[in-house]
């Protein structure tokens, strides 16, 4: 069970990982959120939400609005944004209050056993301490609240599970969404490519071009474009341009060595006694204070353990649970073990799991690496942190000159060791020398670079890439001469041409099915009849046109003995005739059961979830719901 715990901690986080941190822990928050009273942005059946809870969850929903509208976010978008997270966290109270009510409780070994199946904290396929600290020392939690969120997320998923598991669905109903999803209908049809029409159509003249041409000029603009002038700095420039020394690396060393420190490891054994459905908390520590004293009477450790222990991860290594630090193991067992000294055994020590008997075989003290022994490492770490640290100086550095020097980008390249570049034709589309072209393009088509002829700020392009630049010169859309597009317009014309021949033709020999023509006079008047029916289900195109399909699944079933005919044109201009034959409808007794139980199990899944939506209506209805809108104005957005 430790020893389970040790290689695999990777437990509480992740189910819930994404929701919790992800969105700024829009169910239950960090921590106290102070004083509410009258910051309270709701108040759910006397429970108060504060106001500073609601901030923290809107300003990240505002962050990720910024980012969806490129820095301005529109003022309703910001207003739906308000109205949804306090809703989220009426709901959340709701629940939350709905499964306090109804004793909803997560036990100890619960939650321990959802500790083991996360890997958001692991760094290349194992447990990382330092990764799991790190990232909820980022949003500001200790392992005592993130744990604490876990057992009030689980017992919420446990009332969701429990009301949507009541949703199901009856055989009738199921045989009826099979007889429509697995549905399929035979057709035939007949095509009239606009490429066989090409040659029947009048030649365009020079006459239609130019109408056209004229009638249609916006359709023909060339793209309003600015000639750039830049300078930028890179990452990877910056990078190049680094010295790596061994005096850089020692100084480098001595800076950042206490980051490098391994801190103090211990070897231990145990034996855990479980309390279980067949062993209770007093029997429990009765068998660990028997096998303790057994040690201590002389008996092997390894042995005992191997034969007594519950823990069967590390029952079969003689209770060995490797080499481990401190902040690995469960409070009152790393508390124990860090008091023994090598070879010296525990008393029994209770924790969540039961009692356990600990002995303590090696110990490794704290110590820091040398710098021979972090050469390679050093490097690596010095070059990207060097790098990183000189592009931002250097940022800074260019940001000042354009400040500075506002009207010489000459100037500030050669002040600052650059080369100005050039790009010409750049629209408003961007250019692919960018990563992001947005940043670009908003400040060459802004009104003071573009129309006043001023130098650009700072532009961040991405975390590697800064510039600076200028407009050289400005192109705006204009119509494009004639003869530029003379060709093109040919072409169009003459496809259109095709295709209402197409499409005419289509529609004669439509009224002739409709009229009951024999097959041997279509072939003769239009060179072609139905072809053979097939059958095609929603799922399998087998070669016909979807869009023909899409339709054909639109009209109604043909009466006996009967055609229902239509048409239309697909999507690259041709046209086509068809008539729907037959309709049959899906057998579940033809499908794999295990792809029945697949669909049958979602269906159900789907009502439970309505079930569940209904379910939160009723408490919304039946609670004691204050919104405090002077709250939400008065909020720090």
């Amino acid at each position: 069970m430790l020893q389970a715990i040790r290689q695999k901690i990777t437990g509480w986080v992740a189910g819930v990982i994404i929701l919790l941190i992800a969105l700024s822990f829009v169910f239950w928050g960090v921590g106290d959120f102070g004083a509410a009273g009258r910051d309270a942005v709701a108040v759910v059946n006397g429970e108060e939400i504060p106001r500073r809870e609601f901030e923290m969850v809107y300003q990240r929903q505002l962050f990720q609005l910024t980012e969806a509208f490129d820095g301005a976010v529109p003022e309703e978008a910001r207003r739906q944004a308000r109205d949804r997270v306090i809703e989220g966290l009426i709901q959340e109270r709701l629940l939350a209050q709905r499964t306090e009510a109804r004793g909803y409780r997560v036990p100890d070994d619960v939650l321990a056993q959802s500790i083991q199946s996360i890997d958001a904290f692991q760094v290349g396929g194992s447990f990382s301490l330092d990764a799991y600290r790190a990232r909820l020392l980022a949003q500001g939690m200790t392992p005592g609240m993130f744990e604490e969120q876990q057992r009030r997320a689980i017992a919420l998923d446990q009332l969701q599970d429990a009301i949507a598991r009541t949703g199901f669905i009856t055989p009738t109903e199921f045989r009826r969404f099979i007889e429509l999803a697995q549905q399929r209908r035979e057709l035939a049809w007949a095509r009239f490519p606009v490429s066989e029409f090409r040659e029947a159509i009048e030649p365009v003249t020079e006459a239609q071009i130019a109408a056209h041409y004229e009638a249609n000029a916006a359709r023909y603009l060339a793209p309003e474009t600015v000639d750039l002038e830049y300078v930028e700095i890179t990452l990877a420039g910056v990078s190049a341009e680094l010295p790596v020394d061994d005096e850089a690396l020692r100084e480098f060393y001595q800076r950042t060595v206490a980051d490098f420190a391994l801190p103090e490891q211990r070897r231990a054994r145990h034996i855990l006694i479980a309390v279980d459905g067949q062993r209770d908390l007093a029997a429990a520590q009765a068998r660990a204070q028997s096998l303790y004293e057994r040690i201590e009477a002389g008996e092997d450790f390894a042995a005992l353990a191997a034969e007594f222990s519950d823990d069967d991860g590390s029952a079969v290594e003689g209770g060995d649970l490797g080499w481990a630090e401190r902040g690995f193991f469960v409070g009152p067992f790393e508390e124990a073990l860090f008091e023994l000294e090598v070879g010296e055994v525990s008393e029994p020590v209770e924790t969540v799991f039961g009692f356990h008997v600990i002995r303590l075989d090696e110990l490794r003290e704290g110590e820091l690496p040398s710098f021979e022994d972090m050469r390679a490492e050093l490097r690596e770490e010095f070059q990207r942190t060097e790098a990183e640290n000189r592009f931002i100086d250097r940022a800074n550095a260019l940001a000042d000159a354009a400040f500075e020097t506002p009207d010489s980008l000459q100037a500030i390249a050669e002040a600052e060791g650059l080369q100005v570049q050039r790009l010409p034709g750049m629209t408003r589309a961007g250019s692919p020398l960018f990563s992001d072209s947005r940043p670009v393009v908003a400040a060459a088509f802004s009104p003071a670079v573009l129309l006043d002829g001023e130098l650009s700020g700072l532009i961040q392009v991405d975390e590697e890439q800064v510039l600076l630049l200028r407009v050289a010169s400005h192109q705006q859309a204009e119509v494009r001469p004639l003869e530029e597009v003379a060709e093109a317009i040919r072409e169009e014309l003459e496809t259109d041409a095709a295709a209402r021949l197409a499409r005419e033709t289509g529609a004669a020999f439509l009224a002739a099915l409709r009229d009951d023509v024999d097959a041997d006079e279509l072939e003769a008047r239009f060179g072609r009849t139905l072809g053979a029916p097939r059958l095609f289900s929603r799922q399998e195109f087998n070669g016909a046109p979807p869009a023909l399909l899409f339709a054909a699944f639109e009209l109604p079933r043909p009466l006996e003995g009967e055609l229902v005919l239509d048409s239309l044109r697909l999507d690259n201009g041709d046209y086509a005739v068809f008539a729907l034959t037959e309709v049959r409808p899906g057998d579940p007794a033809e499908i794999d059961q295990i792809i029945r139980d697949i669909e049958n199990n979602r269906m159900a899944s789907e009502a439970g979830f309505q079930e569940f939506a209904l379910y939160l209506t009723a408490l919304e209805e039946q609670a004691r719901i204050r919104r405090r809108p002077q709250a939400l104005e008065e909020a720090t957005f």
